[in-house]
């Protein structure tokens, strides 16, 4: 709590706030002297108004009372009443409808966050070039370019695969043109 609000502290002793406000408040009226004064100026006036509680002597048998309003109520039924409806700003539009805006703005995150994401070129996968007939009879070879610019791969289709480059030079040696 930034600065001296009664009618924080007041909230404060009637039990009126919750979680993280009360906290604040109650952290706030411990370390600032004017506000410990006016918090117990308000416990004390609470306490008095408790030990004298207003004795209510009606005029009326409650039964001739509810009778009475009863009876009002008949004679008004037939009325209609116009009650005007507030205008709400963007500022109450937004407090009232938070949770939405807090989900509508995540939607708009992860949208964003996908569109960027698909957008970045993948530098998993290979490339096709092009297709090239080769010498080699029963063969295509395919150039294909990785995403490093200096790296190359070529497929040759119809060899036999090996994974020693030697073993693979000998396949080579081997093929009659």
């Amino acid at each position: 709590m930034k600065s001296h609000n009664i009618e924080r502290i007041s909230a404060l002793a009637d039990g009126e706030l919750k979680g993280l406000s009360r906290w604040l408040t109650q952290r706030h009226v411990r370390h600032c002297p004017q506000c410990a004064d006016e918090f117990a100026r308000i416990e004390r006036v609470r306490e008095t108004l408790a030990a004298c509680p207003p004795v209510v002597e009606m005029s009326d048998s409650a039964d001739f009372f509810w009778s009475k309003v009863r009876r009002e109520i008949a004679a008004r039924e037939q009325e209609t009443i116009s009650i005007p409806m507030p205008r709400l700003s963007f500022a109450d539009w937004l407090q009232v409808n938070r949770g939405i805006l807090a989900t509508v703005t995540s939607a708009l995150v992860v949208v964003a966050g996908s569109i960027v994401m698909l957008q970045q070129p993948t530098r998993s996968g290979a490339v096709m070039v092009e297709r090239v007939d080769t010498v080699i009879p029963n063969t295509v070879a395919t150039p294909l370019k990785g995403a490093e610019s200096d790296v190359a791969v070529i497929w040759v289709s119809g060899l036999e695969w090996t994974p020693d480059l030697d073993q693979m030079q000998e396949c080579f040696d081997n093929i009659e043109t």
